[in-house]
């Protein structure tokens, strides 16, 4: 294909190849910074988050928890009544039978070659981008009718597209870097995926999305089970995402955590580099009770991580959640969904990347059967911002006196020293 219908993005100090930089709106030089406006008729003014954390007093030492201080509810059965069928499921049929015209839209697809207008190499991408990178020089070309007014392509989104959000974290972890770090994970874990291609699917099989979360914070108190005895503990979850869209697995997808929201910008999906599926929200219940079925899974192993405790069963609990102001943002991410070939009943692997962070996870799941999760941090750790996600570690509490006054307590002052036989016994 001809470069008649495309416009090359170079710096119009230096000539260098310039890149689209959210924070800014502009496209930016790498080399000596010069940053240059678009100018786009679908530009929307988008507000930045405000963050609404709650402070704990303390009085007399002991720790003031108002917000939780009610009578904790009884834990029954968590699940969503489909969620299985959901988990197991096959991610192309899903999102089939969610956006039908879409998903056509992406099956129907081409690919696409121009020719670099820096070094002449060729440039290969699919219909449905609109910004194209030589891997060469890193030149990028846009369609030109894209570079003149921001607008995204006719049924790209999944979903409703006016419920779309306006902000986003930035792809920072490019599909090379992913791979190379799903492919680490794997090393490491070679027992869990052992029988599978996983190297090859890896390869040939990652694609990027942009998932809608909601960010906010979670206080949870909660009184447990364990081979220790029974206690009650608190624990807030500060700038935690909360999924908006069921069709992906919310227990892989938490695994992600942390992410950076001081590294939040106005969202314009027609200047993502990446061949990106982008999501807009849904409204549903597997999306209303996702936080609830996360911290049900969650407690058990972040307590045994805590204190070194074998077993974990929450029996009651009581949460406060605090949204953030404008806090609707979409996230980057690198997946993999199962082999096409598996059936419901077949262990299932599936991959993500935090693709602001470089984090790896990895779900294996055999319903009935198998369901846990593998992680690989990113080395180094990136610099974060203080308007990060950030879990406080669990601590053990005992209510004292009105009002809502609580002392912290060691494990040990919570269940009583492990020599007493009848306490381990009975578990009380």
């Amino acid at each position: 294909m001809g470069n008649k219908n495309t416009t090359a993005i170079r710096c119009k100090e230096c000539g260098a190849p310039s890149y689209f930089d959210e924070k800014t709106q502009g496209f930016i030089c790498p080399y000596c910074g010069e940053v240059a406006s678009w100018g786009s008729a679908d530009y929307r003014y988008t507000l930045d988050m405000i963050f609404r954390h709650r402070q704990i007093p303390v009085i007399n030492g002991l720790i003031k928890l108002t917000h939780v201080g009610m009578g904790e509810t009884a834990i029954k059965d968590i699940p969503a009544p489909n969620e299985m069928a959901l988990r197991t499921s096959n991610l192309n049929d899903l999102l089939y039978e969610f956006d039908q015209k879409t998903s056509e839209k992406w099956d129907e697809r081409k690919k696409e070659s121009f020719v670099c207008p820096s070094c002449g190499a060729k440039i290969i991408g699919f219909s449905t981008q609109s910004v194209f990178k030589c891997t060469y020089c890193e030149q990028r070309i846009m369609l030109s009718k894209v570079f003149e007014n921001g607008q995204h392509g006719e049924n790209l989104v999944f979903g409703y597209d006016p419920n779309m959000y306006d902000r986003a974290l930035s792809f920072k972890i490019s599909k090379e870097q992913a791979i190379a770090q799903m492919l680490r994970l794997a090393e490491q874990n070679k027992s869990d995926f052992a029988g599978q291609d996983i190297e090859n699917r890896i390869k040939t099989e990652l694609q990027a999305i942009s998932l809608p979360y909601w960010v906010e914070d979670i206080s949870v108190k909660a009184t447990v089970s364990t081979d220790r005895g029974r206690f009650t503990f608190y624990h807030d979850r500060i700038n935690w995402a909360r999924p908006q869209c069921s069709l992906f697995d919310i227990y892989l997808l938490n695994e992600l955590n942390p992410w950076d929201y001081g590294e939040s910008a106005p969202f314009t999906p027609a200047f993502l580099e990446n061949d990106v599926r982008i999501f807009s929200p849904m409204n549903n219940d597997e999306r209303v009770t996702a936080p609830y079925r996360m911290l049900y899974r969650d407690i058990p192993d972040m307590l045994k991580s805590a204190f070194g405790l074998k077993r974990v069963k929450v029996l009651t609990w009581v949460t406060n959640f605090r949204q953030h102001k404008y806090a609707s943002i979409n996230h980057p991410i690198w997946f993999l969904d199962k082999a096409s070939w598996t059936k419901e009943s077949d262990l299932q692997t599936r991959m993500a990347v935090n693709a602001q962070t470089g984090k790896a996870a990895a779900l294996f799941l055999e319903a009935g059967k198998k369901d846990y999760t593998r992680t690989l941090d990113a080395y180094p750790s990136p610099k974060m911002s203080d308007d990060c996600t950030i879990y406080s570690p669990p601590i053990p509490i005992k209510y004292v006196t009105s009002p809502f006054l609580f002392k912290t307590l060691t494990l040990d002052q919570a269940v009583g020293k492990r020599g007493n036989l009848f306490r381990r016994l009975f578990n009380i």
